[in-house]
C-alpha cells in the first residue's frame, strides 16, 4: 500500500493542475516529488497522467454512479473521486481496498467522506456503470467516452479519417510511447551506438523510417544510456527526425530555424551539416534559447547560433540567405496526445485561432530562402486545418515556391508531404512539407 502521503500530494497537484494554466508535466517537476522514493514517484506520475487522461471518461462513470453530473459536485469531490475511481478501474496492481479506503481517508468532512466511500463501492458493485455509452445509440459520444476526448475533436477525426482509423488513432494515444534516439552522427554511428546498447543489455533497434535513428524496446532514463554523458545522441520522436531528414541540409550551408525551441530540429540539422556552416536558431521566448545553448554543448555543436526573434517578423538582414529554412510552427498538438495529453482539452476555438498565425510564421520563412533553396513546413498535429490547407495556400500565393518531393528511408512523399499518423506509422502524428524556391 502506497504512503496516504503520496495519494495526498497527487489529490493537491491535481488541483494545482486544475486551477491553472500547466501541463501536467510541469506540475510534476516540483521538487517534492522530485524528492520521493522512486517507487512512489513512478506510482504519483503514473496515477497524475492517468487521470488527467481519462478525465473525461471519469467524468461519465461518476455521473451514471452519483445520478447526477459530476460538474455539479464540489470541486475536490470531484478531483477525489476521479483519483479513486481511475485506481479502481484503469490502475491494474493497486487493491480495490486500498484504492476505496485510502481516497476516503482524504475527504475533508464526515458527508464528504460517508459520499465518496458510496460512490467507489457503488464503482465496485456495479461495474456495468463504468462501462461508455453504447457505440449503437451514439458513435461521437460513445467514443468520447471509450477514449476520453471531447466530442468536438472526436468529430473533427471522423470527418477526416472515417470511423475505422478514427478510432485507430484514439486507440494509438493510449499505446506505451517508445523512446527514440537521433545519433549524434557527428561523434558515432548508429550502428556503433546500437551495439553499445546492445553490450550494455539493453533492447534497441534502428527506426524503420529514420536512418540516423534507434528505437528503445522499453522506457529508460535516458541519461542512464551508454554514450549519453558523451553527446552520442539527443531524445527526438522518429517523426522530428523524418522532417530533418526531409530538409537535407549539407554541411556549409546557411540554415534558419525560425521556431526553433526546444532545438532538436536544429541539433539534427546541425549534424546533417558536420557542424559546418551557419544555424541560426530562432525563438519568440529568450527565456527558452538555454535550452538550445544547454543542448548545443552537449552534443558537441558549435554552428548554431541562438536568438530571440518573433517568427512572424521576418529579419531584413537574412532576406534571401538561406539555403535552407524550417518552420515548425506553433500548432495545437493533437499529434502528440499520446505524450501530453492534456492538450487535448485546449478547446475547439484554439484549432480555429492557429492557421492564420501559421501562415503568417510561414510567410515570414519564406523571405529567408534563396533562389533554389528549400523551405519545409512541420507541425506536430494530425489537423488538416492546420497542415494540408496552410500548404495549399501557401502554393497559391507564392508562384515562385514549388512542391519539393522527398524521400526518408521507405517513406515516399512524391507531392512534397506527407501526414504521418500513430497507427500507421508508430509514430507522432506528424506534417511535413517541403518547398523549393524556383
Amino acid at each position: 500500500m502506497r504512503p496516504a502521503n503520496t495519494r495526498a500530494l497527487a489529490l493537491r497537484l491535481l488541483g494545482e493542475w486544475e486551477r491553472g494554466d500547466q501541463f501536467i508535466n510541469l506540475v510534476l517537476e516540483k521538487e517534492e516529488v522530485a524528492s520521493l522514493p522512486a517507487a512512489d514517484r513512478r506510482f504519483l506520475t503514473a496515477l497524475l497522467y492517468g487521470t488527467v487522461e481519462r478525465m473525461l471518461t471519469l467524468d461519465y462513470y461518476i455521473s451514471a454512479l452519483a445520478n447526477r453530473p459530476a460538474k455539479d459536485l464540489s470541486p475536490h469531490t470531484r478531483r477525489l473521486l476521479r483519483l479513486g475511481l481511475y485506481q479502481l478501474c484503469f490502475m491494474q496492481g493497486v487493491p480495490d481496498h486500498a484504492a476505496v479506503s485510502e481516497t476516503v481517508a482524504l475527504a475533508g468532512s464526515r458527508s464528504e467522506r460517508g459520499f465518496v466511500n458510496a460512490i467507489l463501492r457503488a464503482a465496485q458493485r456495479t461495474p456495468e456503470k463504468c462501462r461508455p455509452p453504447l457505440r449503437s445509440e451514439n458513435l461521437v459520444r460513445h467514443l468520447s467516452v471509450a477514449y476520453s476526448f471531447p466530442k468536438d475533436t472526436v468529430r473533427h477525426f471522423l470527418s477526416t479519417y472515417g470511423e475505422e482509423l478514427c478510432e485507430q488513432i484514439l486507440a494509438a494515444f493510449y499505446e506505451a510511447q517508445p523512446l527514440t534516439l537521433r545519433v549524434n552522427t557527428c561523434r558515432t554511428s548508429r550502428a556503433a551506438l546500437l551495439q553499445r546498447l546492445l553490450d550494455a543489455g539493453h533492447t534497441a533497434d534502428y527506426t524503420p523510417y529514420s536512418p540516423v535513428g534507434i528505437r528503445m524496446a522499453h522506457s529508460i532514463d535516458p541519461t542512464t544510456l551508454p554514450g549519453f554523458a558523451e553527446g552520442d545522441f539527443f531524445i527526438q520522436d522518429e517523426a522530428s527526425q523524418i522532417a530533418t531528414c526531409a530538409l537535407g541540409a549539407t554541411p556549409g550551408a546557411t540554415v534558419v530555424d525560425t521556431c526553433a525551441c526546444p532545438g532538436g530540429k536544429s541539433f539534427g540539422t546541425a549534424m546533417d551539416m558536420n557542424d559546418q556552416g551557419r544555424l541560426y536558431a530562432f525563438d519568440l521566448h529568450e527565456s527558452k534559447l538555454p535550452l538550445i545553448q544547454k543542448g548545443a554543448d552537449r552534443l558537441g555543436l558549435c554552428c548554431i547560433t541562438a536568438e530571440a526573434h518573433d517568427g512572424e517578423k521576418p529579419k531584413n538582414e537574412l532576406y534571401q540567405k538561406a539555403d535552407f529554412v524550417i518552420c515548425d510552427a506553433p500548432c495545437s498538438g493533437l499529434g502528440v496526445l499520446g505524450k501530453k495529453a492534456d492538450l487535448r482539452y485546449r478547446g475547439e476555438e484554439r484549432l480555429q485561432s492557429l492557421p492564420p498565425l501559421q501562415k503568417k510564421i510561414l510567410e515570414a520563412a519564406a523571405t529567408y530562402v534563396r533562389p533554389g533553396g528549400v523551405l519545409l513546413y512541420a507541425t506536430c498535429t494530425i489537423n488538416r486545418a492546420e497542415n494540408e490547407d496552410v500548404r495549399e495556400h501557401f502554393l497559391n500565393t507564392h508562384a515562385d515556391f514549388s512542391a519539393e518531393p522527398f524521400t526518408v528511408g521507405a517513406l515516399s512523399a512524391p507531392e512534397g508531404y506527407c501526414q504521418l499518423l500513430p497507427p500507421v506509422h508508430h509514430t507522432d502524428g506528424f506534417f511535413v512539407a517541403k518547398f523549393r524556391r524556383k
